[in-house]
């Protein structure tokens, strides 16, 4: 009884924001605007509520829930050293550029891929945002809020492991309205599983900072979306195995070349998921003491 107990604070929380986001953002339905605001904007408004409601919960969620004094030390989201948490940052951008290459390079080498060398500031900063949104807000509710959520539920071993499964399957609603066959969605879903793992062996190399994982993950949103705004045309000779799923816009998480960097890369770093699952005993950094969940 006692477990299932602390599973519902965990099961509710999002569908709790999400329903008050929405509420938050059906009036801007009705009230007059110098432009119009559909239903569709009006959502993307409701999720923006959502995470700022998500933001603002946090810190009592971290005193009450986990009886931590220091909940932005805990999500690592402070750090009391500058130096290291700039070098943890540039280190998972770096990541995510090595990432792209090694992703990119054989598929220049294959058919129906052109560089067009199309710049615009705009596209830049485009790219920014989005890759700073996206890396920012998944990377504080999966390997921040969630993996120490289902660390706490059950343990720091298997909350590693069920985080990325999670993370995977969060973005199956979406992948469904893309029209993929099932061996492109398992693709895609085991990419993206094993792109969670990686993003938590970031966290646990930089001991858990959250700032490599946000870069890493930006990062990637961020580049790939660069190179499909001008840099690059893709057509649809390209193979799915080398380029990704998707054929408007091809995810390169689910390619063959993708899966087996991320696959390689666990393994290279195999031993550093055993710090996940050791105790903290405050031998650990003030910047880092009690941060890795």
């Amino acid at each position: 009884m006692l477990q299932r107990r602390l599973w519902v604070p965990t099961i509710l929380l999002f569908p709790f924001l999400y329903l008050l986001g929405w509420v938050l953002a059906q009036p801007f339905l009705f009230l007059s605007f110098p432009f119009s605001i559909d239903s569709n904007q009006v959502s993307i408004l409701g999720t923006v509520f959502t995470f700022c409601s998500f933001l603002l919960v946090l810190p009592s969620w971290g005193k009450l829930r986990w009886k931590n004094r220091h909940p932005l030390f805990l999500l690592g989201l402070r750090s009391t050293n500058f130096k290291a948490s700039l070098n943890s940052s540039m280190h998972g951008f770096l990541w995510a550029l090595v990432f792209l290459l090694c992703v990119m390079t054989p598929v220049f080498f294959g058919p129906g891929v052109k560089f067009q060398g199309i710049l615009r500031i705009s596209d830049i900063a485009n790219a920014i945002i989005l890759g700073f949104g996206v890396g920012f807000a998944e990377e504080l509710i999966f390997r921040g809020w969630l993996w120490k959520e289902l660390t706490f539920l059950f343990g720091p071993k298997r909350g590693l492991v069920f985080q990325a499964m999670i993370f995977s399957l969060a973005h199956l609603v979406s992948l469904l309205k893309s029209n993929l066959d099932w061996i492109e969605l398992l693709a895609l879903l085991v990419g993206l599983f094993l792109l969670g793992l990686v993003l938590s062996l970031r966290r646990i190399l930089d001991k858990g900072f959250l700032g490599g994982c946000i870069c890493l993950h930006g990062g990637l949103v961020g580049l790939w979306f660069y190179l499909n705004a001008g840099l690059i045309g893709i057509s649809d000779s390209t193979p799915r195995w080398m380029i990704g799923p998707g054929d408007v816009s091809p995810n390169p998480i689910g390619s063959f070349i993708s899966i087996f960097c991320l696959l390689l890369t666990l393994f290279y770093y195999r031993t550093a998921f055993a710090i996940a699952g050791r105790p903290c005993k405050g031998d650990r950094s003030a910047s880092s003491k009690g941060a890795i969940p």
